[in-house]
């Protein structure tokens, strides 16, 4: 029987295909039977929230690898704006859109755990923060759109774009 990490690691793939996140789409992924599934979660719901959580450490083992856990926020940040135009994203990345009744939960979680790499608690005056704020929006819609698959940057511009988000972060520094 799967451990409960290759269980979620098979949800991942059903959401990487497209599919809907159900008990019964993540049991025949793994030649299980629902029961099998069932039994390690309990509910889609509870599922669900695993399902972004894992995600969501996928990601952040991905921005440790750009900035340490006691980086300073707009470190953190910087490290979120690359990951955001350099990642490799997919349909699974969008699992906190994965259950419309879990939405405002899914948001939560995602936020509680991303917020410390946003640069949401930089202080610094408006002009800066706006510039910070830029950046972040930017690379927001670069994950996004990579993950719906909508083809958004070119790799010949990807640098670019990438050195134009660091330097909204290096404007809204506020050293």
């Amino acid at each position: 029987m799967p451990t409960k990490i290759e269980l979620l690691d098979h949800a991942v793939e059903v959401l990487r295909r497209g599919d809907a996140l159900t008990l019964d789409a993540v049991a025949r992924e793994a030649g299980l039977t629902k029961p099998g599934v069932v039994h390690h979660f309990g509910t889609k719901e509870v599922l669900t929230v695993a399902v972004v959580n894992r995600i969501i450490d996928r990601w952040e083992a991905d921005l440790h690898t750009r900035a340490s856990t006691d980086a300073e926020p707009i470190d953190k940040l910087r490290a979120y704006v690359d990951y955001a135009l350099n990642g490799d994203f997919d349909s699974s990345d969008l699992a906190l859109l994965a259950d419309v009744n879990l939405r405002e939960r899914l948001s939560a979680l995602w936020a509680e755990r991303l917020t410390p790499w946003l640069g949401t608690d930089i202080d610094t005056d408006p002009a800066s923060r706006a510039s910070l704020r830029a950046a972040r929006l930017l690379a927001d819609g670069a994950w996004f759109n990579a993950a719906l698959g909508i083809p958004t940057v070119r790799d010949d511009e990807r640098s670019v774009l990438r050195a134009i988000a660091l330097q909204l972060v290096n404007e809204g520094d506020p050293q």
